[in-house]
């Protein structure tokens, strides 16, 4: 893909992630769920907490599938986006989902891996 591609492809990212900005404070600040159960009982129907969470994840699950498929590369990626918190936050709601969706979110998983790789391959020594 060019770089200029690239790019606009990034620039739009942002704009996705930069929209959703209530979204990500409320998922680090004020989602407080530890299990499927606790996040379903307190989040559930069409609530607004619920719509926050489905927007963070859907926003790395969408970077994750342009990143593996080389749409964007990870060093522009990681430069920009760090999905780990939102991870650590919604890994025990995730495994609570697959047991009746097993693929839900795997690409925002993978990206959090890959995030850790690049991380540990641009550490300054």
């Amino acid at each position: 893909m060019s770089s200029d591609n690239q790019a606009n492809l990034i620039l739009d990212l942002y704009k996705i992630y930069d929209s959703h900005r209530d979204s990500r404070l409320w998922f680090l600040d004020e989602l407080n769920a530890n299990s499927y159960k606790e996040y379903h009982e307190k989040y559930y129907g069409t609530s607004k907490e619920r719509s926050h969470f489905i927007a963070v994840c859907g926003f790395f699950e969408l970077s994750g599938t342009l990143i593996s498929h080389g749409l964007i590369t990870p060093d522009i990626y990681f430069d920009i986006f760090n999905p780990s918190p939102f991870w650590h936050k919604a890994k025990p709601i995730v495994d609570g989902m697959r047991e009746t969706r097993p693929q839900i979110y795997e690409n925002f998983e993978k990206l959090v891996e890959k995030r850790s790789n690049w991380k540990k391959k641009n550490q300054k020594i």
